[in-house]
């Protein structure tokens, strides 16, 4: 098979282009570079040679890209751009100690980040980083060290360690439960809701529990009213039903903080289901030195002490 790279330019010419293009200027490209115009000036024109064609119009205000000189800066930049960030990641003394973490939105806003403190205490030689992504296929990135993942706890290339179970109670405002009697009803009838403002996110996955299969859990069939606003992602249902607009389903675990502040109404309709949950979860096979390994062990401990408490 042939070699793919065989069709790279002349070694050396990649970054004064890179250089020359951006800054449009040999001179420039020459003093960022520590070298000097002339040296510049034939790795230019050894990269001209290479493509048989100009990459540059000279004027009298400097360097002009042409359209392939256009063409060639769109892939070289972010080339160029993406080893400089993988070189400097390797050569960072903290880099062993580095943890990168995703999670979904919910999660890292209602749980991980009041307790970000407390596990910035826990493991203080530790640099974390933190993503957050509701897309399910960005948590198969295996170059997180850990992803905080909801589901049933299987995942092919993932150990998954059960953080808490998945019990989903209907919450509101205060307010919202004081103007309305029928809602402090005891029992509770679950169809009573129906009559209420729903709040529902965008995204529905099956993984989750929706207002339909809430209702179905609780015994209730029923057509659900279609919804008019929908909410982008989780803490934005939150904060509409913290604000008075209807009622949202609520995770144990993620409106615990809510709810202790008495910013909103836990009402007494728990749903729940012992195969799904919040997991961390830690890449298969993954080659680490034993200081990365070290820190890595005692972050996976905060969370499961964390859950637990």
């Amino acid at each position: 098979m042939a070699n793919p790279l065989a069709a790279l330019p002349p070694h050396g010419t990649l970054r004064p282009f890179e250089a020359a293009a951006r800054l449009g200027s040999i001179s420039a490209a020459a003093r960022e570079l520590g070298v000097t115009q002339p040296a510049i000036s034939r790795h230019l024109a050894q990269l001209e040679a290479d493509l048989r064609q100009p990459l540059f119009e000279r004027t009298s205000r400097g360097l002009r890209l042409t359209e392939a000189g256009r063409a060639l800066h769109a892939a070289v930049a972010p080339a160029l751009t993406a080893i400089a960030d993988a070189a400097a990641h390797l050569r960072a003394p903290d880099r062993d100690r580095t943890i990168r973490l995703i999670a979904n939105t919910g999660f890292a806003h209602q749980w991980l980040a009041p307790r970000l403190s407390e596990l910035r205490a826990a493991v203080p030689d530790a640099y974390l980083r933190l993503t957050t992504s509701d897309r399910e296929e960005d948590f198969s990135d295996t170059d997180h060290d850990f992803a905080i993942r909801f589901g049933a706890g299987v995942w092919p290339g993932w150990r998954a360690q059960k953080l808490f179970g998945e019990r989903v109670v209907p919450i509101c405002a205060p307010a919202f439960l004081r103007d309305r009697p029928a809602l402090r009803r005891e029992p509770l009838p679950p169809a009573s809701l129906l009559r209420e403002p729903l709040l529902h996110l965008d995204e529905i996955s099956a993984r989750w529990f929706t207002w339909k299969t809430w209702f179905e859990s609780q015994g209730v069939a029923a057509a659900i009213p279609p919804p008019k606003l929908l909410y982008a992602s989780y803490p934005l249902l939150l904060q509409a039903a913290v604000a008075g607009e209807g009622i949202a389903l609520g995770w144990i675990g993620l409106i615990d903080d809510l709810v202790g502040r008495n910013w909103v109404v836990a009402l007494p309709l728990a749903s729940a289901r012992d195969t799904h949950g919040y997991f961390v979860c830690e890449p298969d096979r993954r080659a680490m030195t034993e200081t990365r390994r070290a820190v890595a062990r005692r972050v996976r401990a905060w969370f499961a002490a964390a859950a637990a408490g």
